[in-house]
């Protein structure tokens, strides 16, 4: 199972690409399971000429400018980092789209997952609290889990988020919620 993670610089212009700086990820056997590799990977930002505020606060934002490394690079060396693993986990909804973004952008292929698991969402639902979205750093203080790394580091998170996976049950993986259905308004008629 691969526990990943992204940094990005959210798209601000008229190019519609939330560019990757970081990918970092870590290998372990199951979810929850001790962490056997890992892999991390700065990409030099291409695409915009300036940050947004949220990449302007990356610890180590300055590893990624420094980068040669293009998207199309890190992206292969990651992929054959996987070799055959496709059960991927990430902590919340948006580092996939992210990254299919990214691969459609860079006319790269992106991978077939045979499942992903949102940490974030198993957290939330083991937890009795199914529509709360909790930041990663504060799901580490309240486990008590040692921050002895930089949160939004990309290797960093991916390692935090497999640890949080020790306290997720299988149960809490597979829960999807149940999406509502929105209620139309019904118009009035104002007919004499």
């Amino acid at each position: 199972m691969i526990v990943m993670d992204l940094e990005w610089n959210r798209s601000y212009d008229k190019k519609k690409l939330d560019e990757i700086l970081q990918i970092g990820a870590v290998r372990t056997a199951y979810p929850g399971g001790p962490i056997l590799s890992t892999f991390c990977a700065f990409i030099k930002p291409r695409v915009h000429k300036r940050f947004d505020p949220g990449a302007r606060k990356l610890p180590d934002l300055q590893d990624a400018v420094a980068s040669e490394t293009a998207f199309a690079e890190a992206w292969a060396a990651f992929a054959d980092w996987c070799g055959d693993d496709r059960v991927f986990a990430f902590w919340g909804p948006d580092d996939f789209h992210v990254i299919e973004q990214n691969c459609a952008y860079w006319g790269v292929e992106s991978f077939a997952p045979e499942k992903v698991y949102n940490y974030q969402r198993a957290f939330a639902h083991a937890y009795g609290e199914p529509a709360t979205m909790m930041a990663l750093w504060r799901v580490v203080d309240y486990l008590g889990i040692p921050d002895v790394f930089d949160f939004h580091n990309a290797l960093y998170d991916a390692m935090y988020t497999a640890l949080v996976g020790a306290w997720l049950r299988q149960e809490d993986l597979d829960y999807e919620p149940q999406r509502q259905v929105k209620k139309r308004r019904r118009r009035r008629s104002f007919r004499t």
